[in-house]
């Protein structure tokens, strides 16, 4: 997909809870659509840490229902890979350092289990054609749950889409 290639990086997120939880969640407006190229996740290790014995990770990239409220925004931490690039042309961007509020989980385009451990992580790159569309006036998130929280347990996020 030929255009302008864009990265952004969540902040360090805390992830203690089972329940199904937005970590990013974003809006493309309405002049806009955003091919969403890879998803990067890993998970770290904070004071007083405790992993799950034999824990694994839903993470899912899902279009969204409703409005975006709270998080953390990180539209700053967006990186054109072509600094000469003008910025993104999406709406919002937030990480779940502040709880993200207000959506509904949507129709899932992608997901994958991890082991729940200390330096677990996945990349996964789409090959060429294939990226996952995100129309304009549309919001998306990723979504993680678990079913044994940890104690001191985060989690970091990527994503790098062409607009």
């Amino acid at each position: 997909m030929a255009g302008r290639v864009y990265t952004a990086t969540s902040y360090i997120v805390p992830f203690t809870t089972t329940t199904v939880t937005p970590f990013m969640a974003g809006s493309v407006p309405t002049t806009a659509t955003l091919d969403i190229q890879a998803i990067r996740i890993g998970f770290y290790t904070s004071s007083g840490v405790s992993y799950p014995s034999n824990g694994a990770v839903l993470c899912q990239l899902s279009r969204l229902t409703g409005a975006i409220g709270g998080g953390s925004s990180i539209t700053a931490r967006i990186a054109p890979h072509n600094p000469s690039d003008i910025a993104s042309n999406i709406g919002s961007l937030v990480d779940g350092s502040a709880s993200i509020t207000g959506t509904t989980q949507g129709v899932n385009l992608w997901q994958q289990s991890l082991p729940f451990t200390a330096g677990a992580n996945w990349a996964e790159w789409v090959t060429p054609g294939s990226e996952w569309r995100i129309s304009a006036n549309t919001e998306f998130g990723i979504f993680l749950t678990t079913q044994s929280a940890g104690t001191g347990t985060d989690v970091v996020m990527e994503l790098t889409w062409v607009e």
